[in-house]
């Protein structure tokens, strides 16, 4: 089974649709319907419907919009980046559009770029529209991408032709006709035509047992000319606006109406360019008939068949399902994606897990190391010892059984033993200070006095009093803080005497 494609063309007279189907590197058609629209009717409805007849779709859907559902404008803007023509878009249309741009989704494409700026082709859609359409077809139908359906026929056209070619695209409905002059690659301009009057109240075609024909010949060729010559009007408006005096160099006819071929030599006169029509899938390997509109190969599929293969493409230049209409992405749309995901993360956790256990042999290894080289340690160090169980306890053990083993060093010598700091301190503190001392500390560089008193000025007669003993090189207050939780007044010292040396 391969990927799927839906795509469902809106036109002004006719709904198709056609599901393409790619298996490996060939296409196949799976189902093609076509329902007339009439006047008046609920496009949305008539969507919903389609959709019902094409059946369960999983596939991505593609649908194309008619451009009289669309305002086209060709602009030159100042700069050629996406993201800075899409801020600019809206201001630049503001102006040129009749309802408010607020109420509008705007798309563009770009035709031309150069140094000084870009030229480009924007689209307007009414959200209004956008939001029927979704909410008719969301029941039966997720459309991924909604985009003007002559963008994708001149896309298809152009990847038919397989040639930078400057041709004439011209789709002819049952009422109107749409143009869409490519270059190269890149459709540059769009328009849609009405047929003139006289086509219309007096229509030379018409369709039997599926076919669309001829009727009076000379009508059908006054016809012609009528559109013929709005046509020429349309390019002649265009390159006098873009300065180009490039003509295309011929005409690629689609739509219901190529299917006449004595059509063909009259718009070939007319327009004095060779007409030719394209089969935009030559060898598919499944042809399936459709409901009310004869086989696939019926040129009312044309626009339908292109958005197909659009859908099989990952990505378009145009597409209106977006900002607040964006498509909500699944987390798993399809069983296929489901058995993915599931192989993904089943790889996942036996990559996690081949990790740990690489990791865990790595870390025993390095443990074994560090062992043995402890294990040789602490047997140089203590070579009595022939068992070895924990090397790092055991040898933390004998280290304290040395240093316990030792005899202390004497602590104080001569005249720095601690009865004589004692009665030094006691006697030079004045019988006048109020003191109580509450830790005192001797150590080999000094001595550590704690305790409180009753101001902050005994703190320093302590100070300056033991500071001309010889027994001290100097004398520092470390802290005197009141102590406020008191109602009495009691202030806590500490004093640091650092003892001279000798």
């Amino acid at each position: 089974m391969g990927r799927k494609s839906l795509g469902i063309d809106i036109g002004d007279s006719w709904i198709t649709g056609v599901v393409v189907e790619q298996r490996r590197k060939k296409l196949a058609i799976i189902a093609a319907h076509g329902i007339p629209l009439p006047d008046g009717g609920d496009t949305a409805q008539h969507v919903h419907r389609l959709c019902q007849r094409i059946g369960r779709h999983d596939g991505n859907s593609v649908c194309g919009l008619p451009l009289s559902l669309l305002s086209v404008r060709n602009l030159i803007l100042p700069f050629r980046e996406a993201h800075k023509i899409a801020q600019a878009l809206p201001f630049e249309l503001e102006e040129q559009l009749l309802a408010p741009i607020d109420s509008l989704m705007v798309d563009f494409s770009l035709v031309d770029s150069s140094e000084s700026g870009g030229r480009i082709v924007a689209f307007a859609l009414e959200k209004a529209v956008l939001a029927d359409l979704l909410t008719e077809v969301q029941d039966t139908v997720d459309l991924q991408r909604i985009i003007p359906s002559m963008a994708a026929l001149a896309e298809q056209v152009a990847r038919t032709l397989r040639s930078h070619s400057e041709f004439l695209l011209v789709h002819a409905d049952f009422f109107s006709i749409s143009l869409a002059l490519v270059r190269g690659d890149t459709p540059v301009f769009y328009r849609r035509l009405s047929h003139p009057e006289e086509m219309i109240l007096h229509p030379p075609f018409f369709v039997t047992e599926d076919q669309v024909v001829m009727g009076d010949r000379s009508m059908a060729e006054q016809c012609v000319r009528l559109f013929c010559a709005s046509l020429e009007r349309s390019l002649s408006y265009y390159f006098l606006e873009s300065g180009s005096k490039r003509r295309p160099e011929r005409v690629i006819l689609t739509g219901p109406l190529a299917e006449v071929e004595e059509l063909h030599p009259m718009i070939a006169e007319a327009l004095n360019l060779p007409v030719e029509v394209l089969v935009l899938l030559p060898d598919p390997e499944g042809e399936t008939a459709g409901q009310a509109g004869g086989t696939w190969r019926t040129r009312r599929f044309d626009s339908a068949l292109s958005l197909a293969l659009q859908g099989l493409r990952r990505k378009s230049a145009l597409n209106f399902r977006k900002d607040e209409f964006a498509v909500k992405r699944k987390l798993f749309s399809n069983r296929r994606q489901m058995v993915t995901a599931g192989m993904a993360t089943v790889a996942v956790v036996l990559s996690l897990l081949g990790y740990v256990w690489y990791d865990y042999r790595q870390l025993q290894h390095s443990d074994r190391v560090l062992r043995d080289e402890m294990t040789a340690v602490f047997r140089q160090t203590f070579p009595a010892v022939t068992t070895v169980h924990e090397p790092y306890r055991e040898m933390q053990v004998a280290l304290r059984n040395i240093e316990g083993s030792e005899p202390p060093a004497p602590l104080f010598a001569k005249d720095k033993r601690v009865l004589a700091l004692l009665a030094d301190i006691s006697a030079r503190i004045p019988e006048s200070v109020d003191l109580r001392v509450s830790r005192l500390v001797i150590d080999r560089e000094s001595v550590l006095v704690r305790g409180i008193t009753d101001t902050f000025q005994a703190v320093d007669t302590m100070k300056n009093s033991l500071i001309a003993s010889p027994r001290y090189r100097e004398v520092e207050i470390v802290s005197a803080t009141a102590d406020m939780a008191r109602n009495t007044s009691i202030i806590r010292f500490e004093l640091r005497l650092r003892l001279v040396e000798g």
